[in-house]
């Protein structure tokens, strides 16, 4: 596959699976009562258009260079982090970057183990990623 189709399809996917995350911890936040503001749909998905850049760009360079550049991931996480924080700076915390990079993580991982047909772990990932959130709406409803 030609190196542009490559960094155009990563973008893509991280793009897919901030919007997703975005979503999801948007309800997430509703179901526990903590306040997560978003913007207009037009100002997010510019948002995570910029750090789907980044972050395809990020995962381009471990495609590209092999297993030796995984830890190079860290730099990107950072970045979106940064991207997102500043996006909201005032309406934010930093749990909620944090969560939002937890959701997405969770998310590829899902759907990366249900693209290359390992269904038990896809659903394991699954379930404890669901017993995670549990523990953790039981600590913030109990706040």
């Amino acid at each position: 596959m030609h190196t542009a189709l490559q960094l155009l399809a990563l973008c893509s996917l991280a793009f897919v699976t901030l919007c997703v995350a975005l979503v999801l911890l948007n309800i997430y936040d509703g179901v526990i009562g903590n306040d997560l503001t978003l913007h207009s749909a037009g100002k997010e998905a510019a948002i995570a258009g910029v750090a789907a850049l980044v972050e395809g760009a990020g995962l381009w360079i471990v495609v590209y260079f092999g297993p030796v550049a995984t830890r190079a991931l860290v730099v990107p996480a950072l970045i979106v982090a940064l991207i997102y924080k500043v996006g909201h700076l005032e309406d934010w915390s930093k749990g909620d970057v944090l969560m939002l990079l937890v959701f997405q993580l969770a998310i590829a991982f899902f759907a990366a183990l249900l693209i290359g047909g390992q269904f038990q772990a896809a659903v394991l990932v699954l379930l404890v990623f669901a017993a995670c959130l549990a523990a953790i709406a039981s600590f913030a409803k109990n706040l």
